[in-house]
């Protein structure tokens, strides 16, 4: 094992350098975790449901709130008061420091999906060389003379995970209570679930990615639709591999492994709102103010807009005095009188997409175009805008994106499931509020594809240097 183990990584070169990496990574983590950071109003929220669950006072933000605590994810606030009861007490800096450990396991996810990445963009397919874990088979495509992957799929690795050990957007965040640390690790690791449950012939591999997948929709609800169409494209991939039984089989698990997790937390839902809902309200503020033109696709001038246009409303300094949540509920109460904020903002922003989409199309074309440029062409935080990181980011989303094109060419199933996450989160973003913490989730998928770009162009460079000197 130990000896399968090196070879796996490139020799006792390729593993030493990745502990190097991922314990960078951890101490950046850490460091960041112990020292902490002022928490933005999202994060200090989760602190202070985490603080009420552990003092059994129930799931609420407390009596100064600005919104309902029914709109904040569940997930890691529970995560981190049941780490206060097994911890005995409220201590946010050891609950900071776990989850960086946590956001940590990110990097070793990212490593092996751009080793698998990186192997399956020089060989087509897993008769030509590519076995599970994007373990790749040297010499003769049937044989097995050699488990060391090629030099180029290693250091391709290894810089994809170097470069989520360093991205300082995701580091800065663990140094406060925010779920996307925590969200970019469960996504990679379902991908990799997925992955390795589709890699063999045991159908109960599939409950891994299902539960983890439904962990994720509890962190970051927009994944709950996607883990659905993950488990659809599960269904038509092993329909095509093994048949119509089996990939209802495969796919059916996932989806209960994702219902068995969620669906306590929903049917709390369902007694304390007493209403259906899933994972969490706030579904309408966002839907309305994603599709409010006057903001120009940028949500951060949602409320200053909407005081402007409705005077009557609103004080001289409301802007300044209101949070937009604040504001949204005063519109929605105003607009219709006797439905819950959620419910009534839910019915105002189908009633603007409507609008925007048949009266102004143009206009909104522009709007949605400008929205997904704002989420992708730059991370989080005031630290991406510096030169360097943002070089880093643009890097990053270029070299991830020609090795996305580049396995869908070679018709991966990679791809496919890769693919459907990066289109559903630029759909999400496009049709709600775009904030680039989206994609943040998604770094490791994207420096993972990265990996795949790079081992490629490395493999053709040295392929046209041996030539030449031929």
């Amino acid at each position: 094992m130990p000896n399968a183990l090196v070879a796996r990584n490139g020799g006792r070169w390729g593993l030493a350098a990745l502990v190097a990496i991922l314990l960078l990574g951890v101490g950046l983590r850490v460091g960041e975790a112990w020292d902490g950071r002022a928490p933005v109003y999202d994060a200090a929220a989760y602190a202070a449901i985490a603080k009420n669950l552990d003092q059994g006072n129930g799931f609420t933000v407390g009596a100064d709130a600005t919104q309902p605590s029914s709109d904040y994810s569940p997930g890691l606030p529970l995560f981190v008061a049941g780490l206060y009861k097994v911890t005995g007490g409220v201590h946010e800096r050891l609950a900071r420091v776990i989850l960086a450990l946590v956001g940590s396991l990110a990097i070793l996810f990212t490593y092996l999906l751009a080793r698998r990445l990186a192997a399956a963009a020089l060989f087509r397919n897993r008769a030509s060389g590519v076995g599970e874990g994007g373990v790749v088979v040297l010499g003769n495509p049937q044989g097995d003379q050699g488990r060391q992957p090629p030099r180029p799929v290693v250091v391709a690795a290894l810089i994809a995970a170097l470069v989520v050990a360093i991205y300082p957007a995701t580091i800065e965040y663990t140094g406060m209570l925010m779920t996307e640390p925590l969200a970019a690790t469960l996504l990679a690791g379902a991908i990799l679930g997925l992955l390795w449950a589709g890699d063999g012939t045991t159908l109960w591999r599939w409950l891994v990615p299902g539960l983890t997948l439904g962990a994720l929709a509890l962190v970051r609800p927009e994944y709950l639709a996607i883990g659905f169409l993950l488990a659809l494209l599960v269904l038509l991939r092993e329909r095509l591999t093994f048949g119509r039984r089996r990939a209802l089989f495969s796919a059916a698990i996932v989806l209960a492994a994702i219902i068995v997790v969620v669906a306590p937390w929903t049917i709390r839902n369902a007694i304390a709102l007493d209403r259906f809902v899933t994972v969490s309200t706030g579904g309408g503020q966002v839907l309305y103010a994603g599709t409010y033109l006057p903001s120009d696709g940028n949500p951060e001038k949602v409320g200053a807009a909407v005081v402007a246009e409705n005077p009557g409303l609103f004080g001289p300094h409301a802007v300044d005095n209101l949070r937009l949540e604040q504001i949204l509920a005063r519109l929605a109460e105003a607009r219709h009188p006797g439905l819950e904020p959620d419910q009534a903002l839910s019915k105002m922003g189908r009633e603007q997409l409507k609008d925007d989409v048949l009266h102004h199309t143009g206009e909104y074309v522009e709007f949605v175009a400008t929205k997904i440029g704002r989420i992708w062409s730059h991370g989080p935080r005031a630290v991406m805008r510096e030169p360097l990181w943002e070089a880093l980011h643009w890097a990053l989303l270029g070299l991830g994106l020609l090795g996305l094109g580049l396995l869908a060419y070679l018709r991966r199933w990679e791809a496919l499931l890769i693919g459907a996450v990066f289109l559903a989160v630029t759909i999400v973003s496009a049709l709600l509020v775009a904030s680039p913490r989206r994609v943040l989730v998604l770094i490791p998928l994207l420096s993972a594809c990265a990996g795949a770009t790079i081992a490629w162009i490395a493999t053709r460079a040295r392929r046209g240097t041996a030539q030449s000197v031929l």
